[in-house]
């Protein structure tokens, strides 16, 4: 390899840990260490490969490289090589082109959310959180940097009467990490996340920088939606905005009967009156109680007619429990209760998130809540249950089951009590993931990869079914070497 000059590796030195005698500089090319150009030169090395300059950091310190080991789950730790914070897409380009030439696995981070490793790397770590501008809001939509966590963008789109058709419930999520697995909520109506986005910029695995939509590069646009990052980083998006209503009506509706609650879920569905339909569970003296939440936007001083909405339900509506919120802090407020939960963020989630078709959810949903025991929800977790207009969903790599109707995401987002759960936590509950996965699947469902579930090459062959010969011709054009998110564990 050609001796090149070392110019400097950012523009802001390495301030977080870094002694400044020890800046890193780039990589030997025969052990793969990342060296500084003064042990490089005292080595009399010449397999050196120089860290081109860089408009953000570059960190190799002990607690920056900590702090990326983990995701949400706690479960895998995977202390990478080197945390990138980038400055700029140029700077994604740069270090995607670096660690291909080096063989190094790279992995973008937003929030860290998911729960089994999928965004951990052995190599580099691009940490998005630096790219967080947003660039413009609008009737045509907002135009955002990947890291922009949903929560900064709807409180500046409700600032201007805007908001995203679809959110999560709880919003701290980067704009790139939901859109690289989906993005749901109880708006059942609108299709995921990822189904209202026009436009997208991705560096690919070759370090180019591409913008793709519908009409431009679309085999990657459609690739790099719920296609869990195999073909690149995203950068940069433009995601659809809808005029926003001004509060929010909770109806909470308690069952405990499981037919009787499908049956009223199904008629609140099929009606279409109401802006979402989610439920949640929680302990009861004798079972799991289900709490269906059945919401109504509105622009006050004018409000729903809940008797109207909840008509001719088995639950009369006079029995529901009414709470009015501004739309603002009804947006806000998950996010309020996570962020209570003291050390939430420290505990062991082994969590289980798997789509269903109409057809088969109920009897699922019945066999499942019996054999569930405390242990496997814990004091902060809880379950759910999303359903969604299947035709709404729309993106080719995302993967859910074929349904004329509906299919229904359900969550167990189990917590360990402490955060030194007791010995076998983790693997027990692994275990009945893997054991509720094979009983879904064989009722016609489909992984949500945001959970912890054992997955090999033949289960994601099998999730993708026959658009696996594509996701692989797509992969092999992107990033032929095979550099991106190692955590996810597909190739």
């Amino acid at each position: 390899m050609s001796d090149r000059s070392l110019p400097d590796i950012s523009r802001r030195t390495f301030a977080r840990g870094l002694a400044a005698t020890a800046t890193v500089v780039g990589i030997d090319t025969l052990s793969g260490r990342w060296i500084t150009r003064a042990a490089a030169a005292e080595a009399g090395s010449s397999a050196f490969d120089a860290v081109p300059r860089l408009d953000g950091e570059l960190l190799l310190d002990e607690p920056s490289r900590q702090a990326v080991a983990v995701d949400n789950g706690n479960l895998t730790r995977v202390v990478p090589r080197a945390v990138l914070h980038p400055g700029s897409t140029a700077d994604i380009q740069t270090m995607i082109r670096f660690a291909r030439r080096n063989g190094i696995k790279v992995a973008a981070r937003g929030a860290g959310h998911t729960t089994d490793g999928q965004s951990l790397s052995p190599g580099l770590v691009i940490a998005t959180g630096s790219l967080n501008r947003i660039h413009s809001i609008g009737p045509a939509g907002a135009d955002v940097d990947a890291g922009v966590l949903w929560s900064d963008l709807v409180r500046a789109t409700l600032a201007q009467g805007l908001v995203p058709p679809q959110l999560t419930d709880y919003t701290n999520l980067s704009v790139a990490g939901t859109l690289s697995v989906g993005g749901v909520s109880g708006r059942f109506a609108q299709g995921a996340q990822i189904d209202r986005v026009r436009r997208l910029e991705v560096v690919t695995g070759t370090g180019e920088s591409l913008i793709c939509s519908a009409t431009e590069n679309r085999e990657l646009f459609e690739v790099m939606l719920g296609g869990l990052g195999q073909c690149g980083v995203i950068t940069r998006a433009r995601v659809d905005l809808v005029r926003a209503p001004t509060a929010a009506r909770i109806h909470t509706l308690r069952y405990t009967d499981n037919a009787r609650f499908f049956r009223d879920l199904r008629t609140l569905l099929r009606r279409g009156e109401l802006d979402e339909v989610y439920n949640i569970w929680a302990p009861g003296p004798t079972g799991w109680d289900y709490l269906l939440q059945a919401v109504s936007y509105y622009d006050a001083p004018s409000s729903p007619n809940s008797a109207r909405l909840l008509r001719d339900l088995s639950v009369s509506p006079t029995e529901a429990s009414v709470v009015d919120l501004p739309f603002a802090a009804y947006l806000e407020r998950i996010n309020n209760v996570i962020d209570a939960t003291s050390g939430y963020e420290r505990l062991v989630k082994p969590w289980f998130d798997v789509w269903l078709p109409d057809s088969t959810i109920e009897g699922f949903v019945g066999a499942v809540l019996p054999t569930l025991t405390p242990e496997d929800v814990g004091p902060s977790g809880f379950l759910l249950l999303f359903p969604q207009q299947r035709a709404k969903l729309t993106r080719p790599f995302f993967n859910v089951p074929d349904s004329n109707t509906w299919v229904f995401l359900f969550d167990i987002l189990t917590s360990s009590p402490t955060d030194t759960p007791p010995a076998g936590f983790a693997s027990a509950m692994k275990a009945r993931n893997r054991t509720l996965f094979d009983r879904a699947r064989a009722a016609g469902g489909t992984r949500y990869p945001i959970g912890t579930l054992d997955f090999d090459r033949a289960d994601w062959k099998r999730q993708f079914g026959a658009r696996w010969p594509e996701l692989v011709r797509r992969r092999q054009r992107y990033d032929p070497d095979g550099i991106l998110a190692p955590g996810v564990g597909i190739f």
